[in-house]
């Protein structure tokens, strides 16, 4: 039994070590934010703040922003979407200068 989970825990800590391809043409998703109808006109320097830090909320590692779009809501508001791309997580990251402690302590 003892060598099963020894083999279990090896394999585990493996798997984590495999990297996986991605499809470039399946991995930008999108996020937006609500604004008031105003039209074609651009988004504000406080609408592309909100989506900014949804972006860094989602990918970690960064990411590379695609086209930017407003979108018919309800009412009398409409939303602002973007197109992302996360960076990729290819290697393992042992920054323990920067790293946060709290969630293992």
């Amino acid at each position: 039994m003892a060598r099963f989970a020894y083999l279990t825990v090896f394999l585990g800590l493996l798997s984590g070590c495999v990297p996986i391809a991605s499809d470039p043409a399946r991995d930008q998703f999108g996020v937006s934010t609500s604004r008031p109808d105003a039209g074609t006109a651009a988004p504000t320097p406080e609408q592309m703040a909100a989506l900014d830090w949804k972006d860094n909320q989602y990918c970690t590692r960064g990411y590379q922003a695609g086209e930017t779009a407003i979108l018919p809501a309800q009412a009398t508001q409409q939303l602002v979407d973007q197109k992302l791309r996360c960076n990729h997580y290819d290697r393992i990251d042992f920054d323990f200068i920067h790293m946060d402690w709290s969630n293992i302590l």
